[in-house]
């Protein structure tokens, strides 16, 4: 990593700040089948309640703009589950109840997540013609062992048949989801992985060290042997290659599992950076819709001040649906941030971004006081340990801080 960034790096680390557009991401919580290392709130076999859910997720995206009085937003994020489960007319009709709730910016980044084989060349010209303009295709590996193991069920020739479909119906971005540290997966496997990945020639790779979670089928098959438990070493060896094969590829490294390719002096690395994704990291304002999803705001503008407050809704996509019926909120519980939690939180999310880290002006305009006055001892142990890097303008993970990131985490949280 540079010791630096560029007068344009720097301006577009900044662009969005917590007064400006909202990002806005969309729960679809359906799946064809459930992988077994998934703990996300997703469910397979409710097709009965696809249109129930489109139309609760219109009424709840009306509301939210109705009450905070049509804010700007300027990116979208359709995730899941797999959005892509749903007809195309229903992307379309949730995308155009944003477009009437809020004022979406000109340009805005819109993302739909999907499987290899739950898009065709049909859908993926529908899904444009709706507006999405970026796609993140969950490869996760082009080993077949792999695949069936993490309980996948498309081929890796599907991998590449999606990306060729997505570029036929005119989308330049696309991602590809890998996920490395699978049991059984050598480094020869996963640079193959890479390889095939690498051949696509997409814009943005974001790659994943498997975790196994607790009451998932992963788990129980890791607990009665029947599946080794992830090799944490061998998967740190598959990171460190990645990180300097695709460095040799021409992409560069954001944010921790995240890379963005530079295609030529016009098009720098940032302009297939995942901007919804950014406002996560720098700890900016954005509302979840759907089941199970989360919200966090700052400051409200229907003039209630929101106090740094988060939110999200219940997980059950019946109790979601009647929620929203009656009485047009299906919150599950809030909690309003502690200063010291929320000064720890733009720490540790913003040291997830590699190149730009967290500035000691946003962090001082924010929270009122100095990262230095906050966080100085900690940072100063740290950068000792040679985790952390102090610039004269903001703070960094090293090279190493970066395979030590909960460590590091750890050590900023309030007592």
């Amino acid at each position: 990593m540079g010791t630096g960034l560029t007068a344009a790096e720097t301006a577009a680390a900044d662009r969005r700040g917590p007064d400006g557009a909202l990002g806005l991401y969309i729960h679809i919580p359906f799946c064809q089948r459930k992988c077994v290392y998934c703990d996300f709130n997703t469910y397979a076999g409710l097709e009965h309640l696809f249109q129930r859910t489109v139309e609760a997720l219109c009424t709840e995206i009306r509301i939210w703009g109705e009450r905070l009085r049509r804010p700007a937003a300027n990116t979208v994020f359709l995730g899941g589950g797999t959005p892509t489960v749903l007809p195309p007319a229903d992307i379309e009709r949730l995308l155009d109840a944003v477009r009437t709730a809020f004022d979406l910016r000109p340009g805005a980044e819109i993302t739909s997540e999907a499987n290899p084989n739950s898009v065709d060349a049909g859908k993926f010209a529908a899904l444009v013609k709706a507006g999405v303009n970026r796609i993140s295709i969950g490869a996760q590996s082009f080993q077949q062992r792999d695949l069936d193991l993490l309980g996948r069920w498309h081929g890796a020739d599907a991998i590449a048949a999606a990306v060729d479909a997505a570029r036929a119906a005119g989308l330049d971005n696309i991602n590809l989801d890998l996920i490395h540290g699978v049991p059984g997966q050598s480094l020869e496997d996963w640079a193959h992985s890479l390889d095939r990945a690498l051949a696509l020639d997409v814009e943005h790779l974001s790659l994943y060290s498997l975790t196994v979670e607790t009451g998932t089928p992963l788990a129980r098959m890791v607990e009665t042997g029947r599946v080794d438990v992830p090799n944490d070493d061998l998967s740190a060896d598959q990171y460190l290659h990645a990180r300097d094969r695709l460095a040799d590829a021409g992409y560069v490294q954001y944010e921790i599992a995240n890379w963005a390719r530079v295609s030529s002096a016009t098009a720098p690395w940032d302009e297939w950076a995942c901007r919804h994704n950014l406002k996560y990291w720098r700890n900016q304002d954005y509302l979840g819709f759907g089941p199970g999803a989360h919200s966090h705001l700052r400051r409200r503008e229907d003039g209630e001040d929101a106090s740094d407050l988060r939110w999200w809704n219940r997980n059950s996509v019946p109790g979601y649906i009647r929620d929203l019926r009656a009485d047009g909120s299906s919150e599950a519980d809030r909690e309003t941030l502690s200063p010291a939690l929320a000064q720890a939180e733009t720490l540790m999310l913003g040291l997830r971004l590699l190149r730009e880290g967290v500035t000691c002006e946003r962090f001082a305009r924010w929270h009122g006081q100095s990262l230095r006055a906050v966080h100085g001892d900690a940072l100063e142990r740290l950068r000792r340990q040679g985790l952390v890097q102090i610039l004269p303008d903001r703070i960094r993970l090293t090279e190493r801080g970066v395979l030590f990131h909960n460590h590091v985490s750890s050590q900023l949280l309030p007592a």
